[in-house]
């Protein structure tokens, strides 16, 4: 199990201001909806001002989400080598230097290169205290500057003593759920008292729970394991009902067993996103989780920065029907997530 750094460790200080460019808007935007000047906000800790956003709250017709993107603080990615020797799992992930590492000003871009209005986003699953704050503090600013357009699962650490505070603290500046969740990772146990402390927080919150869900056969790739199987993710659901949850990269084929009457009925309030599926299965792959899952209970996520939203979101509309796409590349993850509640 992952302990407390002792306060005596050496602590990264974040400078203050950090600048970061605003995103060039390259969405057409309808006449009729001009851009709202930029409300100048206190720069923070991060050096964050709110972006521009197009009036009315929408870019284009339909309100897209990528549900399922990760960023980091501009100094967690500069201390990359230093964050990689007290974090293993992070060195695997992000270590070399060609491991895309992502702002809020760099996904806003991205977003707005592929006419998509909403995001949600996650940190990195660090092991280190030090790191988790850091983390969420910069979350946090990059959701209040965006307007609305950034919905947080903010990062935790059950494995940690002290980790309710951290995640209460997460859910009082505004996170909508906690992810993207790996207790393999970590060093703690979904359905042993740190994970069930988890569950139930989430449960009293209303918050989503993210969790990394890895397809037990195939190809091995940085990162894969340590999140959880599609076993504990149906036995963690199960147990915890009242819990929303999402597994990542389509359940890691969980959704298969959803043809069986007992597990339908058992998982109801499981989500399945569509993050990375290009990288791990053919291109029918998400059809047929529509199939078996029902629209409702699918959701669109690229993994930015790993893979493009724009080549993502148009690959998955050519291929589903058009009331279906609304849903699951943006109505499902606007429920789910609340993102309407944000708008402002």
């Amino acid at each position: 199990m992952t302990t407390r750094a002792p306060s005596s460790a050496k602590r990264r200080t974040v400078p203050s201001p950090i600048p970061l460019a605003p995103p060039v808007m390259t969405a057409t935007l309808p006449s009729s909806l001009p851009m709202e000047p930029s409300a100048k906000l206190s720069a923070g800790v991060y050096g964050m001002e709110a972006w521009p956003v197009a009036a009315g709250g929408t870019i284009g017709v339909v309100n897209w989400v990528d549900a399922h993107t990760h960023l980091f603080s501009p100094s967690q990615r500069e201390a990359r080598g230093e964050i990689a020797e007290r974090d293993r799992t992070f060195a695997e992930m992000y270590g070399s230097p060609e491991a895309k590492m992502a702002t809020v000003a760099e996904l806003l871009g991205a977003l707005d290169a592929a006419e998509i209005r909403h995001a949600v986003v996650a940190g990195f699953a660090f092991a280190d205290e030090r790191d988790i704050e850091e983390q969420n503090g910069y979350l946090a600013e990059a959701q209040r500057c965006s307007r609305g357009r950034v919905a947080v699962v903010a990062t935790v650490n059950p494995g940690l003593a002290g980790w309710e505070r951290q995640a209460r603290q997460a859910l009082d500046a505004g996170a909508v759920g906690f992810g993207e969740l790996r207790p393999h990772n970590q060093g703690w146990e979904p359905l042993e008292p740190a994970g069930r402390a988890l569950c139930g927080l989430a449960r009293d919150a209303g918050a989503v729970l993210l969790w990394h869900v890895s397809e037990p056969v195939g190809h091995g790739y940085p990162g894969k394991e340590g999140g959880i199987s599609p076993v504990e993710l149906c036995r963690v659901a199960t147990e915890f009902p009242g819990v929303k949850m999402v597994g990542a990269h389509l359940g890691g084929g969980l959704a298969y067993y959803l043809q069986m009457p007992e597990v339908k009925a058992a998982i109801e309030n499981v989500y399945f996103d569509t993050a990375a599926a290009t990288l791990l299965y053919d291109e029918q792959s998400v059809a047929r989780l529509v199939d078996l899952a029902g629209p409702g209970r699918v959701i669109f996520g690229s993994d930015y920065p790993l893979l493009s939203p724009r080549r993502q979101l148009q690959r998955l509309l050519g291929q589903l029907p058009g009331d279906v796409a609304k849903q699951v590349c943006g109505g499902n993850a606007e429920r789910l997530f609340r993102i309407a509640t944000t708008h402002e």
